[in-house]
């Protein structure tokens, strides 16, 4: 469990990138709970484009490094750019191919929905499947989540 009594930095060691697939790597900080949401930094590689999804909850973006968009609104995020996005928004997280590597802090309530093109849910990326995808890349890492990702 995460010491709250006494805090300490989150260190490149603690809680390093795992690569999910092609352009794209997490860096999990803080789970609140199994459901509640979590914390943590994307990078993602010029041209990505991740699939259109639905917010469960609350989500706070503050961009590092980069430039980004959504494909459905006419607004580019670059460093120092903070997002909130109110639960039930949709869109699609777009880097233009002329952007550095972008890196973005997430702060995640609840999770999200990928869902196809005519709205349809696909599938659920919640707080445990976040988790479970960290663990994985970690496992590949031959490393262990740790015990400072949790907060129960």
């Amino acid at each position: 469990m995460a010491d709250l009594e006494n805090p300490r930095p989150i260190t490149i060691d603690d809680a390093p990138w795992v690569e999910l697939t092609d352009g794209i790597e997490l860096r999990m900080l803080r789970q609140f709970s199994e459901a509640g949401g979590y914390s943590a930094m994307f990078r993602f590689a010029p041209g990505t484009v991740l699939p259109k999804h639905q917010h469960l909850g609350c989500v706070h973006a503050y961009t590092l490094a980069g430039r980004w968009r959504y494909l459905e609104y006419d607004w580019i995020a670059e460093p120092g750019s903070y997002i909130f996005e109110p639960p039930g928004s949709v869109h699609t997280l777009a880097v233009p191919n002329d952007s550095e590597p972008v890196v973005i802090l997430f702060i995640i309530e609840a999770g999200l929905v990928l869902v196809a093109d005519d709205g349809a849910p696909l599938s659920v990326w919640d707080t445990r499947a976040m988790m479970e995808l960290y663990a994985n890349g970690l496992e590949a890492l031959r490393m262990s989540t740790g015990e400072y990702t949790r907060d129960r």
